[in-house]
């Protein structure tokens, strides 16, 4: 018997993103990932003596916005505290978060878990706070760069209602999902732009929480199932052997596959919390609130739903379409020019898809906008093109960032539609291949698909299909 089958699995996260603003949450200092160590830097991020924070509007505002979309019962006022802490990357030696007052509380994110089906997943609160510096090790030596330093973070906190590590990598996709949608953060766990902790316990079935251990250093959602699925089994060997667990921060070692002691976990009460002094309760207004409802989007699962309901794609496709922001909107201002949403998505998920891959491009980034891509499926649905050499003109919009209609002008690749010169072009071809001719007469179908492949290479695939096998096989028809 599996840990997992004999023990009730808790799992709840911490999920950190940085908010997408153009400054830090407290000071003017240029939030970008990526400048020079210590660029964007002041007084206030610096933590001087004598410097006063002043309040993000547009981080509120983000904050206000993940809240709702997480169904959650936002604030009519929110605070901040001071949360007290030595770290050599907090130059204040003090975390301005919010603990009582946060910006939302009771949420539920609706969220596909794979084999867990779908769920909802209860949201005890979402809060506002400021970033710490980074820390880079460098042998004996540790370089600080605070230019993170006072960014604008979100920490989105879960109950423990997640059960495996499958589950909560899957969750942590949707959630990365989510927040792209919403337009609030990047979400890169890679980067830095979304971080996650975890908090895993186990217990006899039917006792309720045990001993709570808390996980970091995980910076992807498959580390972040692997740290988890590790856990349990380090959870239930303890338990099994009579032993007793401590409540402690554990690291991720992703090169040695485990769990590594960090520190005993702290209680709320180690933070000695106390209201920041120097900024008042934020109290949003109807205009607020008017702008925070007006930013509302359709969320990733609903949306998902509606792609298969209105445009009949299956499952695969759904997911597909769905998973990118920018995928999604060039699908549907494709489709809202009148092309085929079958068509679409195939090419998306295809040709489309294995070019970006080639040429190491995301979507938001290449050369392809709906109206090229309208262009290149209309030029195929009119028949002055054909598939093949559709792909070709795919392949010059990205290498050359031009119009499908100049490409084809340019290259001389409009379909070969005069009966004429396709009589001409089969003639030669049955001509040159007598002995398959006669077998497809003799009823070889086979060959047949050989022929017209013939026809297709003789016309450098300009050959329209339909049109030249019908004439073939008028002329198979005629061989005696």
């Amino acid at each position: 018997m599996s840990a997992h089958e004999k023990y009730d699995v808790f799992i709840g996260l911490e999920i950190h993103i940085h908010l997408k603003t153009v400054s830090k949450m407290f000071c003017s200092c240029r939030a970008h990932y990526g400048d020079e160590p210590n660029t964007n830097v002041c007084p206030v991020c610096l933590g001087y003596p004598g410097t006063l924070p002043l309040l993000n509007e547009r981080a509120m505002e983000l904050g206000y916005h993940v809240a709702r979309s997480l169904g959650c019962r936002i604030a009519d006022r929110t605070s901040f505290v001071r949360k007290n802490y030595f770290y050599p990357d907090m130059p204040k030696n003090y975390q301005i978060s919010q603990f009582e007052e946060p910006v939302g509380v009771e949420g539920l994110m609706e969220a596909d878990l794979g084999d867990g089906g779908v769920r909802n997943i209860r949201i005890h609160d979402v809060h506002l706070e400021e970033d710490a510096g980074k820390m880079i090790h460098a042998g004996d030596v540790t370089l600080l760069d605070f230019n993170r330093a006072g960014y604008p973070l979100l920490e989105i906190v879960t109950e423990p209602d997640l059960r495996t590590g499958e589950e909560t990598e899957a969750f942590l996709r949707d959630f990365q999902r989510l927040v792209r949608y919403l337009g609030v953060s990047d979400g890169n766990m890679d980067e830095g732009s979304m971080k996650c902790d975890a908090n895993i316990s186990i217990n006899h079935p039917g006792k309720g929480l045990g001993t709570k251990v808390e996980l970091k250093n995980m910076n992807s959602p498959r580390f972040v199932r692997l740290a988890l699925n590790h856990e349990v089994i380090r959870h239930a060997e303890i338990i099994d052997a009579g032993g007793s667990l401590i409540q402690e921060t554990r690291l991720w070692n992703e090169n040695r596959d485990i769990t590594e002691s960090m520190r005993r976990k702290e209680e709320a009460d180690d933070y000695r919390y106390f209201p920041e002094p120097d900024l008042p309760p934020f109290i949003p207004d109807d205009a607020f609130l008017a702008r925070v409802e007006a930013s509302m989007v359709e969320l990733p699962l609903d949306k998902k739903r509606r792609l298969q309901a209105e445009y009949g794609l299956s499952p695969e496709q759904a997911e597909f379409i769905h998973d990118d922001v920018a995928t999604l909107h060039l699908f549907e201002q494709t489709v809202r020019t009148g092309s085929s949403a079958r068509n679409v998505a195939a090419w998306l998920s295809s040709d489309i898809r294995k070019l970006l891959n080639r040429e190491n491009l995301s979507l938001a980034d290449s050369p392809l906008s709906a109206a090229r891509f309208s262009a290149l499926l209309k030029l195929i649905e009119e028949g002055r093109i054909s598939g093949k050499i559709a792909k070709k003109v795919l392949e010059n919009i990205f290498s050359e960032n031009s119009d499908p209609e100049s490409i084809v002008e340019k290259e001389g690749w409009s379909q070969i539609s005069n009966p004429v010169e396709l009589a001409l072009i089969v003639d030669k071809v049955i001509g040159a291949n007598p002995e398959v001719a006669a077998a497809v007469r003799d009823g070889d179908m086979k060959q047949r698909g050989w022929l017209m492949g013939q026809v297709m290479r003789a016309s450098d695939g300009k050959a329209a299909p339909e049109l030249s096998g019908k004439i073939l096989d008028e002329k198979l028809s005629t061989i005696v």
